[in-house]
């Protein structure tokens, strides 16, 4: 008898809640009014641009008369006084210097591997130096250092000479050692007045392609010049005539483009942003605004710095480039569904069930009528894509239960 009276306090509890419930909704549907939309993942793309890399550059002068042979890689590093390039009086002199290298670098792995007859390493390290030398030398060129990547390699020939020769071996090697070095000292008597080198007068990151514009476009001139006078930079050819090259001495390097203002949004000095070049880079650049000029004619000039890459910028003068000034992912919002809290934070109310959930969002980008809020995957109480966003007049409240 208990129980059946128990069975009836709960069937009639759950009866009244089901007619407070429908009740509710006749009552306040004609003034519950609502729609709901979707957040949706959406990425905003960048702006493209041309403009002018600019580095700190010293010209490097062609030296005497006759033929000049550069010895430096693009982009390789070069300290002060450090050999440029060689010159020689004539063909026949360059012939010789280029037999002198050949030789020198044959002395120096015979050399090597004539002394493994008598140092009693083993084969086993060997080995394991051979095939550290190759993944070194593989490293490098992923990294596209060359001068490093060659002389890994040199060492790598070396190496594998060294594990193969054998006790009979030494004994011609020694011969051919014999006779490489009074080669040798034929050639530096009759190439040592004809021929001569240029030398670094500072240091810097060599480069062979001059354009005229090294006096033109300095880093100190990107300070202060106007977009006017920046319209109307010219090379100056006659100043780079008779140089072999120049050092870009400072890895410091500049991207200086005329941009609309507009699409700048709320970029300021200081900020970083994301470039990505069209020639001769090969990754996206992370790069700090350094000026952003007052506009004029519906222009202002952006100048952009970094210390990265330095080797793939010291050729490249005049590019196009990405300026990925939004280029993020996010959450589209209507703006008519994003509320304040009491501290000034921004949020929206969720649809969950038949209730609002209040979830706090920030703003990354406005395009008008739509919020592009981040999208924070760090938490199922954040916004979350195909969210149910709530839009509505009525007052809101975390916990409200929304009928249609």
């Amino acid at each position: 008898m208990r129980g059946d009276k128990f069975l009836r306090v709960i069937v009639i509890v759950l009866l009244c809640v089901v007619t407070s419930y429908v009740v509710f909704s006749v009552v306040r549907a004609p003034d519950s009014t609502y729609t709901t939309y979707k957040a949706v993942l959406y990425e905003v793309g960048g702006y493209t641009t041309s403009g002018f890399v600019v580095r700190s550059e010293q010209l490097v002068p062609g030296g005497q008369d006759g033929i000049v042979v550069l010895t430096r890689k693009e982009g390789e590093r070069v300290s002060k006084g450090g050999v440029v390039a060689s010159t020689f009086r004539d063909e026949s002199a360059k012939i010789r210097q280029n037999e002198i290298h050949t030789l020198e670098t044959e002395l120096d792995q015979m050399e090597y591997a004539y002394s493994y007859s008598s140092s009693g390493q083993d084969s086993a390290t060997l080995d394991n130096e051979i095939l550290h030398l190759m993944n070194q030398v593989t490293l490098y060129n992923f990294r596209r250092e060359a001068d490093f990547a060659d002389s890994a390699a040199e060492q790598l020939k070396a190496s594998v000479l060294r594990r193969y020769v054998n006790s009979e071996d030494s004994k011609n090697l020694w011969n051919r050692i014999s006779q490489t070095r009074t080669r040798l000292n034929e050639l530096y008597t009759q190439v040592q007045s004809e021929s001569g080198t240029v030398l670094a007068q500072t240091a810097g990151y060599f480069s062979a392609v001059t354009d005229g514009y090294e006096s033109v476009l300095t880093p100190a001139m990107l300070e202060t010049v106007s977009v006017g006078l920046f319209r109307e930079l010219q090379p100056n050819p006659a100043a780079a005539s008779g140089a072999i090259g120049k050092l870009v001495t400072s890895p410091r390097w500049y991207y200086a483009a005329l941009v609309d203002p507009a699409k700048l949004g709320r970029l300021k000095v200081g900020d970083r942003l994301d470039v990505r070049f069209v020639y001769d880079f090969y990754s996206t650049i992370r790069m700090e605004v350094v000026r952003i000029s007052p506009s004029e004619d519906g222009q202002c000039l952006l100048v952009l710095s970094s210390e990265d890459f330095v080797q793939d910028a010291v050729s490249t003068r005049k590019q196009s480039a990405d300026l990925l000034l939004e280029d993020r992912t996010g959450l589209l919002v209507p703006k008519a569904a994003i509320y304040a809290d009491e501290n000034g934070c921004s949020g929206v109310y969720v649809l969950d069930g038949a209730e609002a959930q209040w979830k706090y969002v920030d703003i990354i980008n406005d395009n008008g009528e739509q919020y592009l809020v981040a999208l924070d995957k760090s938490s199922i109480r954040n916004l979350w894509p195909e969210d149910e966003v709530i839009l509505t007049k009525e007052e809101m409240f975390n916990g409200k239960v929304m009928v249609r």
